[in-house]
C-alpha cells in the first residue's frame, strides 16, 4: 500500500510500567517492514542497572543473571537511535513503548525521536471489529501468526510486524466510501495512526475497481450483500434417521467422536417424537462431557426435515452464538443434508442503520464512541445479521449504543433510507424458512406465544432448562424507579425546548401542527412531573414512613401486601386515571410529530435526525415506564397470578430513590399456558436438573406434569473416582449460628491454609459479596499468598475481566466469586484444580421474594424448606461442584467449608446430588491439606508420565 515508508515495529520489556517511578528497559525487539514485507531485524537484552522484580521475571523469563552481562542502554542508544531515525514507529500499544524509549534516550543525552508513531491496537480494533480480544497473543492465535514466546521483545515485535502487514493488506480491501468516512473521524486516533487511512484512500483511489459482488453501497454506507436461505425442506429429499450404532458411525466418519451416552440421548429424543404414538414432554439431564448440544441437534435436524421447525432456547445470547457458530456447523459436517439456522434476539441487539448513518455526522465528545463508529463502519461490510453482539463491545460503550440500537417497530416508519436493508425486518422475513430458530429464555418468555403461532406449533428444545424459570421470572419482574421516570420527563422537556442548543420547537417552527403538538406536550410534561413527585411521596409515607430504622449506608426493602397496595391504588384512582390520559396523549402527539417529520424527510440535517431519534427513544422509554405503573395496579387485582410486591429506597428519607418492584413468584401454569401450549411437547435438558430422583421440585419449577413427562438421566462419561475428591471440613463453624466476625476469620484461616498447601488455580465460591470483601482483605494481608494473583468479584473487575485474566494466568491465580460464578464457567485442564465452597448456597430468607414464596408455600400446606429452599440449594451446589471436572483429562479437589452438610439431616440429601462415584472424605482442614497434597502429587506424576494405550 505504501512503498516508500519504512516501519520500525518495536516492542520493549521493562522493569515496570511506570516512567515516573524509574522503570528501565531490559529488552528491545525491532522488526523493519517496507512494502508489506519484513526487511530486517534487531534485538538485544539490556542491563537495567537495577534488580528485575519477581513478577517481571515470571512474566518475561528474563532473569537478573541473564542481563548481568548484557550492554547497558548507554552502549546501544546510538545504534538504536540511528535505526529508528527516519522510520515510522509502530507498536502494539504505542503510547507505552514510544514514550518509554524516548525517556531512555533523553536520560542518556539524546533528543527524543520526532518521528510518526502508529498503534496496532487501535488499527486492530477498527479493522478486525469482531475479534473477542486485542491482546497480541490472542490476535496472533486468531490469525495463525507465529508467536512462540509471548512477553519476549523479539518474539512480540515479530508477531506485531506480521499483524501490522496483515492490517495494511486488510485496509487496502476496505471500500473507498468506508475509508473516507473513517478518515473524517480519525483525528481522535493515537498519534499518527489515522494517517494510514489517508494513505489507504490514495491507494484505493489509484487502484479503483468495481465493488465485489458481496458488497453494495446504500446512502453512503457500504453494506454486505444479503442472500436469503431458500426453504431447504422443499429442496431436500426426506432421509431416514440413523438409529443404530453402525449407521451413526458411518454418518460421523472422522468428523465426530463416538460417544455412547450421546447416542443414547439422540435415540431417546427421536423415539419420543417420531415413534411414540403420542409424544410426551421429555426431561433429559445430560452431564458435562457427553456432547449435549449435538445430542439433541442431530435427531431434531431429522425431525425438522420431516415435520416441524425447531426452536432452541438457551440461557444467554453467548450460548446462542455458540450454537450457531459451533453446534450447527458441526452438525452440517455429518448430515447428508444441510440444516439452516436463524438467531432470534430482542430488537435492542440490532443496529438501526438510519440512526447510525445520522450519528456519523455528529462529533461525539467521547473518543471511545468515535472509535466504535469506525469499528462499525468496517463491521457493516462484514455482517449479514446486524447483531451488535458480534462486536463484543464493553459496557462503557453503552451510552453511544443506546443512540443507534433498534427500537423494534413501536412507531412504524416506511420512509426510512434503509427500509429494505433493515436487519430486523430481514430477520423476521427469514423466520419461517430456517430449520432451527435459536433464541434465548428471556426472548421466549416475552414472545413465546406469537413465535409458536407464527411457526405453526414447532418443536421446542429448552437447553440449560435449569435457568428457564429464573429467566421467565426476571422477564416478568417489573421495576419502576421514580427518579428515572422524572429524569426521562425532564430529558423530553429539554429536547422540546432548550435555551442552550437545538430543540424541536426550533426545528418545527414553520410547521404549525407539529409546533402546536410540541407546545401542548411540554405543558403536560411539566404538570405530570410535579404530580409524580407527590405520588412517590405518598407511596413512601404509606409503606415506609418513620416505621423503619437502619444504618444510613444500607438500602431498605419493604414487602407490600397485595391487599394494602390495592387499597392504596384505590385511593389514588383519580391520579392514576390522569396518568393514563397523559400516556394516551403522549403517544398521539408523538405520532403527529413523527408523521410531520417523515413528510419532510429530505429537508433535515443529520443532527436534526439524531435529535428526533433521541426524542423517539425517550418517548418509548417513558411510555414503557407508565405502562409498568398501570400493570402494578392490574397485577394487584389479578388473583390468578402469585406475585410479590415490594418498595426499595437507598436509605431512610431518600424519596428520590423510591423503586416500586413486582415479581411473578412461580411459573406454575404460566409456562404451560403462555409458552408450551403453542409448541409440540417440550424437550427440557441441562447438566443439573434433578436435585433427587423423587423430588417434584424441577417439575414444579418447569411447570410440567410429572405423569405427562418422560424423565431420563444420562450417565456421566467422567471417572470421578480417579479424577476427583470431595473433602468436607469437620472443624468449620456453623455459619448460621456464629458471629460474622468469627465465621470470616475461620474462612481466612482455612482458605489460606488450603491455598498455601496446593498452589493450584483455585475458585472460591461465596454466597455474599460482603463476605468476599472481608475475606479478600484478609487473604491479601497473608505473606504466604503475596505472590499469588487474587481476583475478587465486585473488587478487582467485572466477571468477564476476571475470567479472562484467570484463564491466561501463569501464577496459579485465585477467584473469589458469588452468584454467577457458581455456574456457566468452563475452566478445563489446569485452568482450575481446586474448588472451595465456603457455605451451602441457601437463599437469604430476608429477601422480599423469598419471604413471599415461603408464605405462598405455607398457604398451600407445603414446607418452604423441603419443597423449595433445600432442592434449590442442592441444585446450586451441584452446579458449583460441576465447575471443576469439565473433560475426561481433568483432575481436581473440592473442599466444602460448611459442616452443616454432615451435621444436619438434609446434608445427606445434598450429597446425594453429587456424582455417585465421587470419593467423599470428612476431616479437619489441616488433614485435608495433607491428603490434598498427596492427591495432586500422584496426578502431577501421572500427567508428566502418561500411560501408553495398548
Amino acid at each position: 500500500m505504501d512503498t516508500e515508508t519504512t516501519y520500525a515495529v518495536v516492542d520493549l520489556e521493562t522493569t515496570g510500567t511506570s516512567l515516573t517511578e524509574g522503570g528501565r528497559i531490559i529488552q528491545i525487539g525491532c522488526v523493519f517492514v517496507k512494502n508489506n514485507k519484513i526487511i530486517n531485524h534487531f534485538s538485544t537484552d539490556i542491563n537495567p542497572e537495577m534488580s528485575i522484580p519477581d513478577p517481571i521475571v515470571r512474566l518475561t523469563g528474563i532473569t537478573n543473571k541473564r542481563v548481568a552481562k548484557a550492554p547497558i542502554f548507554d552502549d546501544v542508544a546510538e545504534v538504536v537511535y540511528g535505526l529508528l531515525t527516519g522510520t515510522t514507529f509502530v507498536a502494539h500499544n504505542v503510547n507505552f513503548d514510544f514514550p518509554f524509549i524516548n525517556r531512555e534516550f533523553e536520560r542518556v543525552g539524546f533528543p527524543p525521536l520526532d518521528i510518526p508513531a502508529v498503534d496496532t491496537v487501535q488499527l486492530s480494533q477498527i479493522l478486525l471489529p469482531t475479534a473477542t480480544s486485542y491482546r497480541l497473543q490472542d490476535l496472533s492465535h486468531l490469525f495463525n501468526i507465529s508467536h512462540h514466546n509471548p512477553h519476549s521483545a523479539d518474539s512480540d515485535a515479530e508477531a506485531t510486524a506480521n499483524l501490522f502487514i496483515f492490517l495494511l493488506e486488510r485496509m487496502a480491501e476496505i471500500p473507498l466510501t468506508t475509508l473516507k468516512q473513517i478518515n473524517k473521524i480519525q483525528p481522535i486516533l493515537t498519534r499518527q495512526t489515522g494517517n494510514l487511512f489517508e494513505k489507504a484512500i490514495a491507494y484505493v483511489n489509484h487502484h479503483l475497481s468495481a465493488l465485489p459482488d458481496y458488497l453494495y453501497v446504500k446512502n453512503g454506507l457500504a453494506l454486505r450483500t444479503f442472500k436469503p436461505d431458500n426453504d431447504l425442506n422443499d429442496l431436500t429429499p426426506k432421509l431416514t434417521y440413523p438409529k443404530t450404532q453402525k449407521q451413526k458411525k458411518r454418518l460421523y466418519q472422522n468428523s465426530l467422536e463416538w460417544r455412547p451416552e450421546q447416542a443414547r440421548m439422540m435415540n431417546l429424543i427421536y423415539q419420543n417424537y417420531a415413534v411414540e404414538p403420542i409424544p410426551k414432554n421429555l426431561l433429559v439431564e445430560a452431564p458435562t462431557g457427553i456432547g449435549k448440544s449435538l445430542g439433541y441437534a442431530l435427531p431434531m435436524a431429522y425431525l425438522a426435515q420431516q415435520k416441524h421447525q425447531v426452536v432452541i432456547s438457551t440461557a444467554t445470547t453467548v450460548l446462542q452464538d455458540q450454537l450457531l457458530h459451533q453446534t450447527i456447523p458441526a452438525l452440517n459436517q455429518v448430515l447428508p443434508f444441510r440444516s439452516s439456522a436463524l438467531v432470534l434476539k430482542g430488537s435492542q441487539h440490532y443496529i438501526d442503520l438510519d440512526k447510525f448513518a445520522a450519528s456519523l455526522s455528529v462529533v461525539d465528545s467521547s473518543p471511545q464512541s468515535q472509535l466504535v463508529k469506525m469499528k462499525m463502519l468496517v463491521w457493516l461490510t462484514m455482517t449479514t445479521t446486524g447483531d451488535l453482539d458480534e462486536l463484543h463491545l464493553a459496557t462503557d460503550q453503552v451510552p453511544f449504543l443506546d443512540q443507534i440500537t433498534h427500537l423494534g417497530f413501536t412507531f412504524e416508519k416506511t420512509t426510512t433510507h434503509f427500509y429494505e436493508d433493515d436487519f430486523l425486518r430481514r430477520r423476521n422475513n427469514q423466520l419461517t424458512k430456517a430449520n432451527f430458530i435459536i433464541t434465548n429464555h428471556a426472548y421466549l418468555a416475552e414472545h413465546g406465544t406469537e413465535l409458536g403461532k407464527q411457526l405453526q406449533n414447532p418443536y421446542l428444545v429448552i437447553d440449560e432448562a435449569q435457568h428457564l424459570t429464573e429467566n421467565v421470572l426476571n422477564k416478568e419482574r417489573q421495576s419502576l424507579t421514580f427518579s428515572t421516570l422524572q429524569k426521562d420527563m425532564r430529558r423530553l422537556q429539554t429536547a422540546i425546548s432548550n435555551s442552550h442548543g437545538r430543540d424541536l420547537l426550533g426545528l418545527f417552527e414553520e410547521d404549525s401542527l407539529a409546533f402546536y403538538s410540541l407546545e401542548k406536550l411540554y405543558g403536560q410534561l411539566t404538570r405530570t412531573e410535579s404530580e409524580l413527585q407527590m405520588f412517590g411521596a405518598a407511596i413512601y409515607h404509606e409503606f415506609i414512613g418513620t416505621k423503619h430504622q437502619l444504618k444510613s449506608n444500607d438500602f431498605i426493602e419493604i414487602e407490600m401486601k397485595p391487599e394494602l397496595l390495592a387499597n392504596f391504588f384505590a385511593n389514588q384512582s383519580n391520579q392514576l386515571l390522569r396518568y393514563k390520559k397523559f400516556n394516551k396523549l403522549l403517544r398521539n402527539l408523538t405520532d403527529t410529530i413523527l408523521n410531520q417529520y417523515n413528510l419532510n424527510k429530505n429537508r433535515w440535517l443529520m443532527s436534526d435526525k439524531l435529535l428526533i431519534s433521541k426524542f423517539e427513544r425517550t418517548v418509548i422509554d417513558l411510555l414503557e415506564q407508565f405502562e409498568q405503573l398501570f400493570s402494578f395496579q392490574e397485577q394487584v387485582m389479578d388473583r390468578h397470578q402469585y406475585r410479590a410486591f415490594w418498595v426499595r429506597v437507598n436509605h431512610i428519607g431518600d424519596v428520590s430513590s423510591l423503586n416500586l418492584i413486582s415479581n411473578l413468584l412461580t411459573t406454575h401454569h404460566y409456562l404451560s399456558s403462555e409458552i408450551y401450549a403453542h409448541f409440540q411437547p417440550v424437550l427440557l435438558t441441562g447438566a443439573s436438573l434433578m436435585s433427587s430422583r423423587n423430588s417434584p421440585f424441577i417439575y414444579d419449577e418447569l411447570d410440567v406434569k410429572r405423569d405427562e413427562t418422560k424423565s431420563r438421566r444420562i450417565k456421566s462419561t467422567f471417572d470421578f473416582s480417579e479424577q476427583s475428591q470431595l473433602y468436607i471440613a469437620t472443624d468449620s463453624p456453623d455459619p448460621s449460628s456464629t458471629t460474622s466476625e468469627h465465621y470470616e476469620s475461620y474462612l481466612i484461616y482455612a482458605i489460606t491454609k488450603l491455598l498455601a498447601s496446593s498452589d493450584k488455580q483455585t475458585l472460591v465460591l461465596f454466597n455474599s459479596l460482603e463476605t468476599i470483601k472481608k475475606v479478600y482483605g484478609g487473604l491479601r494481608a497473608k505473606e504466604k499468598l503475596s505472590k499469588r494473583t487474587i481476583m475478587a468479584q465486585g473488587i478487582t473487575g467485572s466477571r468477564e475481566k476476571i475470567i479472562k485474566r484467570f484463564k491466561s494466568s501463569s501464577d496459579n491465580a485465585i477467584i473469589l466469586g458469588a452468584s454467577s460464578f457458581w455456574e456457566g464457567l468452563d475452566f478445563p485442564s489446569s485452568q482450575l484444580e481446586l474448588l472451595i465452597v465456603t457455605r451451602l448456597p441457601f437463599e437469604s430468607p430476608d429477601r422480599p421474594m423469598t419471604k413471599a414464596m415461603y408464605n405462598l408455600l405455607k398457604d398451600q400446606g407445603k414446607s418452604p424448606f423441603y419443597s423449595y429452599a433445600l432442592p434449590k440449594a442442592t441444585l446450586k451446589l451441584k452446579q458449583g461442584i460441576g465447575r471443576l471436572i469439565r473433560t475426561r483429562a481433568d483432575t481436581g479437589v473440592t473442599v466444602i467449608l460448611d459442616s452443616r452438610i454432615n451435621q444436619r439431616k438434609y446434608g445427606q440429601a445434598m450429597l446425594g446430588a453429587v456424582p455417585e462415584d465421587l470419593p467423599v472424605f470428612n476431616m479437619k482442614v489441616a488433614q485435608i491439606c495433607e491428603e490434598m497434597a498427596l492427591f495432586y502429587k500422584q496426578h502431577d506424576v501421572e500427567k508428566d508420565n502418561p500411560r501408553s494405550e495398548e
